[in-house]
């Protein structure tokens, strides 16, 4: 209101002079220049009308107002204006402006500009000008980070930071009629080299409950390098030799956190003409490139090898050729991702997969999205040693949780030399579908179901590999149990990204023992592993922009093992940037 009302001002008083300077009769080249600077204010004036900053009648008043301060200005002037004699007689055009002086001779007024008014016209309008530049370039300076020109170099610009912290407090109880002493550590086992290698870490906890503080960060850097190709990479805290997660434990008498490479990717995007990208190509330690869910893969998985998406849009309008913004596209996914090099072994172990999807999102922004996929874990089971010898001890996995059938392979006479290796093949068929409900935008309704088949496990194999060998021997554990199933429902933001900002959700599992891998699976649910079923429920609230929290709550107990019970409560307070 105060800025509208200094520029009505401004323009009445400039309109003012102008007009007064005509009016006197200024030469012909300073008329010309008034008016000049006339036809510009009032262009302005017509400006600020069409603008909205003066009505009409404002408007009319102003150049009104203008007139009448311009008559009693050029009436001052011209009694002060400076006689000067001259010889001609005026012409009837100029006896406006002729007077006679009291010796009876003719003098002519000549009423002028001073230049130091038309300088104050000018200074006025630049003032005015200037504040107004000034500001729309300051604007634009710091949307586009303006700098010093060669002050940086220019790569610099394609550089990207992220990362993410969490601060976790995790309550662990577990039930009363948990088996104990039954329950072996593999992990521990399998590094050690033996069951006595092992010593007390040999055997889980299965009956005292704790609570831990764990802690979580992660960083990272986007970088492009030409066109259409990035390299990116990130670090995290967390165990070296565990892939599922990266928490830490406090408390470790104020030791560091570890902290490892977690990323170090090179990826191509290829997009068409009208931006879609058709096309990704990821190598190096990459993130999981598969549609899922934690019964099948954890949130904090990736993988070393190289990945390739493949999309095709179908978002076209009635004539078939040009592209609308739905989201609808199917999508072909493949990957080879070496996982182990066991020594001595001409087979390396390999995950090498491939899946078909799709995204289709309907008129009222409804998203369905699917996947079909098939995995195949190459050359994953046991070899069992010779007699007396260690040659095939690289079979033994390098990472296990708890749940898949395990045999021992180290075939020494005594059990204290016990070392274990997955006793099934793993050949996986997954079906993930999500359907996503944003009829109550801004809250969403997302369901999603998965079903998982391990369509390699072949009990004659099992059965000549694992008889009289098997992990809890004396139990039918060589029986096929190859099936998960998971289906659960979200409610709120999408994205608890921003302050009062809301989601709760709840799931159900059923994973049978040889389902999945067990060490790519949940580590959370259950503590990790296979052969478990339960349920989750899930509580997010945005506290600022990019910082929640969180509570979650699983109930989870043994399918087929001896009994074990866990319930896990987790409170995290998470960020972002």
């Amino acid at each position: 209101m105060g800025q509208t009302l200094k520029i009505k001002n401004s323009l009445a008083v400039t309109v003012g002079i102008l007009l007064g300077g005509l009016s006197l009769g200024a030469s012909a080249s300073e008329q010309q220049e008034l008016l000049q600077l006339k036809n510009t204010v009032v262009n302005l004036v017509d400006a600020l009308v069409s603008q909205g900053v003066l009505d009409k009648k404002q408007a009319a008043a102003l150049i009104s107002k203008a007139e009448s301060d311009a008559k009693k200005q050029a009436a001052a002037q011209i009694a002060a204006a400076p006689v000067v004699p001259v010889a001609p007689m005026p012409t009837p055009a100029e006896t406006s402006n002729v007077a006679r002086a009291a010796d009876g001779k003719q003098v002519v007024r000549v009423p002028y500009v001073p230049e130091f008014v038309k300088d104050e016209i000018r200074n006025q309008l630049r003032n005015e000008m200037r504040q107004d530049i000034l500001a729309d370039v300051s604007d634009k300076a710091k949307k586009e980070r303006w700098g010093i020109p060669d002050a940086l170099p220019a790569w610099l610009n394609s550089i990207k930071l992220y990362g993410d912290a969490r601060i976790r407090n995790e309550f662990d109880s577990y039930g009363s009629d948990n088996a104990s002493g039954i329950y072996y550590n593999i992990l521990q086992i399998n590094k050690a080299g033996s069951l006595s290698g092992a010593g007390t870490k040999a055997l889980l906890n299965t009956t005292e409950d704790q609570n831990r503080w764990r802690a979580r960060a992660r960083i990272g850097l986007a970088a492009g390098i030409a066109d259409h190709w990035k390299f990116d990479a990130r670090l995290t805290t967390g165990s070296l030799d565990n892939p599922v997660s990266a928490n830490v434990t406090m408390g470790n008498s104020g030791q560091r956190l570890t902290v490892a490479l977690d990323r170090a990717q090179l990826r191509y995007d290829r997009p068409d003409e009208q931006g879609f990208n058709w096309l990704t190509i990821s190598a190096g330690r990459i993130a999981n490139p598969w549609f899922g869910t934690e019964m099948v893969w954890d949130d904090d998985l990736g993988f070393d090898g190289v990945a390739a998406t493949y999309r095709h849009t179908l978002d076209f309008d009635t004539d078939g050729l040009n592209p609308v913004q739905r989201n609808r596209k199917v999508f072909l996914t493949g990957a080879a991702l070496p996982l182990q090099q066991p020594e001595f072994q001409s087979q390396d172990r390999w995950l090498v997969g491939g899946q078909l999807g799709a995204n289709w999102e309907f008129e009222n922004q409804n998203l369905l999205t699917v996947g079909a996929a098939f995995y195949d874990y190459m050359h994953m089971a046991g070899k069992r040693n010779p007699y007396g010898s260690r040659i095939n001890d690289g079979t033994a996995p390098t990472f296990v949780q708890k749940g898949n059938l395990l045999f021992n392979i180290a075939n020494g006479l005594s059990a204290s030399d016990a070392l274990y290796a997955l006793a099934a093949d793993y050949r996986l068929v997954d079906v993930t579908a999500s359907i996503d409900l944003a009829n109550l935008a801004p809250y969403h309704v997302i369901f999603t179901a998965d079903v998982v088949k391990n369509v390699g496990f072949d009990e004659n194999e099992v059965k000549a590999r694992a008889s009289g060998l098997s992990y809890f021997a004396g139990n039918d554990f060589l029986k096929d149990r190859t099936l998960g199933i998971f289906g659960g429902v979200q409610v709120g933001w999408p994205e608890v990204t921003r302050r009062g900002a809301w989601q709760m959700a709840f799931d159900y599992r059923y994973l049978q023992r040889d389902a999945v891998l067990d060490a790519f699976t949940d580590s959370d649910f259950h503590l990790g592993g296979t052969d478990t079923q339960g349920y989750r429920i899930t509580g997010l609230y945005g506290l600022t922009k990019n910082l929640w929290m969180r509570a979650r709550w699983m109930s989870a107990t043994e399918i087929d093992g001896p009994p074990l019970s866990i319930d896990v409560l987790q409170v995290d307070l998470n960020a972002k940037f």
